[in-house]
């Protein structure tokens, strides 16, 4: 009876412990999933990022000549990999760069691609804005 004492009670608290740790790992596990959209959109950025990565930026039109490089090997990565821009951000970000346009004296252009680079960079839904990336309905 001793001995099972001795073994058997410390035996029971280490099963017990890493049945607590593998059902609290694998509940973390489950929350952390990242949808098809994110991986892809992560892989991009990052060769987007690489693609720029060694332009100068001393001057502003160095500045934004980075950033385009930067969207465009995004848009380009993305197309690659089947996402198309969604119509439906697109009518959603027409009225906000409108606003922009006329409150910062900016042309249209320019506040809907302002607005365009930073919505390619979300890849995660949000309640209050469409997802810029979507597939394609077949």
């Amino acid at each position: 009876m001793k001995r099972l004492l001795i073994f058997g009670l410390p035996a029971l608290a280490v099963i017990a412990v890493l049945l607590f740790w593998y059902t609290d790992t694998g509940a973390e596990k489950q929350s952390q999933q990242i949808s098809a959209l994110e991986k892809v959109g992560d892989e991009c950025d990052l060769i987007a990022e690489k693609a720029a990565m060694n332009l100068p930026e001393a001057l502003p039109f160095q500045k934004l000549e980075k950033a385009g490089r930067r969207a465009r090997v995004l848009e380009d990565c993305m197309h690659d990999r089947a996402y198309i821009e969604n119509p439906a951000w697109a009518k959603f970000a027409q009225p906000q760069a409108q606003k922009i346009a006329q409150t910062q004296h900016l042309s249209y252009s320019e506040a809907y691609e302002n607005l365009r680079r930073k919505g390619m960079l979300k890849f995660k839904t949000a309640k209050d804005e469409p997802v810029y990336w979507v597939m394609p309905q077949k």
